[in-house]
């Protein structure tokens, strides 16, 4: 039958395992628990309907994330008996080689073709070419096909500067008016 610890038992618990059991470090990062607040871990009765007993010492950071998973792992549906095993197969898989495709979602940001630059390329094309119409800066702000040819004809080099999205003109949304004290 396992011993019933009070409150008072667990910094003494906690620093004899940290000290005697773990080498001073965190059970899952292996880092030096002492330095990030150390936890004594329990197997949670109420939420996961775990055992209650100690585990080990966690530093903080270790304690919540494993935490969060035992806690949603319920919402997801993987029962607490299958989670070690789940978990490894989370590691193999975190491990296995990535396929040679990029995901949408991570299209590298578009840069803007940087006005200095411009700037040379439209004086050097206003000497060489003075009556044909002035170059204009794109409303894109984007490099294109005709500007990309002329920095290659004048031997100029364009600088890129980080593109920043306009916001969409619209309707103000209205808020509510605060009430004045009436006199």
């Amino acid at each position: 039958m396992p011993r019933q610890l009070k409150g008072k038992d667990v910094p003494r618990l906690r620093r004899w395992m940290l000290k005697k059991r773990q080498n001073g470090r965190c059970l899952i990062c292996r880092k030096k628990a002492r330095k990030l607040r150390p936890c004594l871990d329990h197997h949670h009765k109420k939420k996961i309907k775990g055992t209650g007993l100690i585990r080990g010492v966690l530093c903080s950071n270790c304690n919540v994330f494993l935490a969060r998973i035992e806690n949603n792992s319920m919402r997801f549906g993987i029962n607490n008996s299958d989670l070690p095993r789940i978990l490894r197969n989370v590691a193999d898989y975190l491990d296995s080689p990535q396929y040679p495709y990029m995901h949408p979602t991570e299209k590298p940001k578009e840069k803007g073709l940087g006005k200095s630059s411009f700037n040379i390329l439209k004086k050097l094309h206003d000497a060489e070419y003075p009556r044909r119409k002035a170059l204009e800066y794109p409303k894109s702000g984007k490099m294109i096909v005709k500007l990309d040819k002329l920095f290659k004809e004048f031997d100029v080099e364009p600088n890129f500067i980080k593109l920043v999205k306009k916001k969409k003109k619209g309707k103000k949304k209205k808020g509510k008016k605060k009430k004045g004290k009436k006199k």
